[in-house]
């Protein structure tokens, strides 16, 4: 650690994102334990982009009148889920919920569940070390063809924080579009883009199925971050996100293995399932990354089940 620190954690330095992270903690053990052990490893550089995203995001919450309190709560609402889905999991093999439409019912249309779970998922993304790396891996992707790329897709943006990272780094005049089944998600989506980037009017939204939406276009670059894992048929996915992919664009999925919760749908057992389902569908792997929840040797991970989040940038094949 390079951070000389004054916060309880012993490990943050003071700011929003030590506030934030003290109120984890005190709430739950379970989230301290493997919190803290994570970020004793990060460096400064960490710490200022947590620090940035905390006072940012924590200014827009506060513009829509959601307390910090509430925000931390939605995070650790959305742990207990996730753990009580492992749980089960665990014993029976199976996800929870096993078709789309039942996710859709209980949670992509119910406003006040969704709200919370996409705020809980925006914390993950600093909170969480896998979470934190898939951004890192999409940013890259962006600094290497996001800023040359004239039309921009992102499927599914949830959050809004990977369109927000997009547009930051896109050229001016690039076409913009985003689209997600949910339109609890969408109003999400459009108030973080409205708050962060005002000036930035050249979205298009689009609510939907992006399987039955028609006059998409083709785009340089395309973003579909953890979808595959929330559909009954991620290989027709994969297939229009092909077609919908210039020549010479790229791609950033990702997506998740043995990974339990309230609205996946589709289980991915290992890692070969999702090359070899890109492989089938025209699509060729750049580059990937296998992130472990746990610190622990690969054989130990399949052995036990243990969930393994995974991205990578694709393009067409021979392109």
């Amino acid at each position: 650690m390079t951070a000389t620190t004054s916060d309880s954690t012993g490990i943050v330095p003071a700011g929003k994102f030590s506030r934030i992270l003290e109120m984890v903690v005190s709430r739950s053990g379970l989230q301290k334990k493997k919190i803290l052990r994570d970020l004793a490893a990060r460096d400064a550089e960490f710490f200022a982009d947590a620090e940035a995203f905390a006072a940012s995001y924590g200014g827009y919450l506060e513009r829509q009148g959601i307390p910090l309190e509430y925000a931390v709560e939605a995070y650790l609402e959305m742990c207990r889920n996730m753990m009580k889905c492992q749980i089960e999991f665990m014993k029976t093999g199976r996800y929870t919920v096993s078709q789309v439409g039942e996710a859709f019912r209980e949670v992509y249309d119910n406003e006040e569940r969704m709200k919370s779970y996409m705020i809980g998922l925006a914390l993950s993304q600093f909170l969480w070390r896998t979470h934190y790396e898939m951004f890192q891996c999409l940013r890259g992707a962006l600094g290497r063809y996001g800023t040359k790329a004239a039309s921009y897709l992102e499927i599914g943006p949830g959050h809004g924080l990977f369109l927000k990272e997009a547009v930051e780094q896109l050229p001016r005049g690039a076409e913009v579009t985003a689209v997600d089944i949910s339109p609890v998600s969408m109003g999400i989506t459009r108030s973080i883009m409205e708050h962060f980037l005002p000036e930035s009017d050249r979205i298009c939204y689009r609510t939907g199925d992006v399987l039955q939406l028609d006059s998409l276009g083709r785009y340089d670059f395309i973003t579909m971050g953890e979808v595959l894992e929330h559909v009954n048929e991620p290989d027709r996915l994969l297939h229009r996100l092909h077609d919908l992919l210039n020549d010479k664009g790229r791609a950033f999925v990702s997506t998740c293995i043995n990974a339990p919760a309230i609205d996946h749908v589709h289980h991915f057992r290992q890692v070969d399932e999702i090359r070899a389902l890109i492989a089938g569908c025209g699509l060729e792997i750049e580059e990937e990354r296998l992130l472990p929840v746990e610190d622990l040797p690969m054989s130990q991970i399949i052995e036990g089940k243990i969930t393994i989040n995974y991205c990578s940038i694709v393009k067409r094949k021979g392109a």
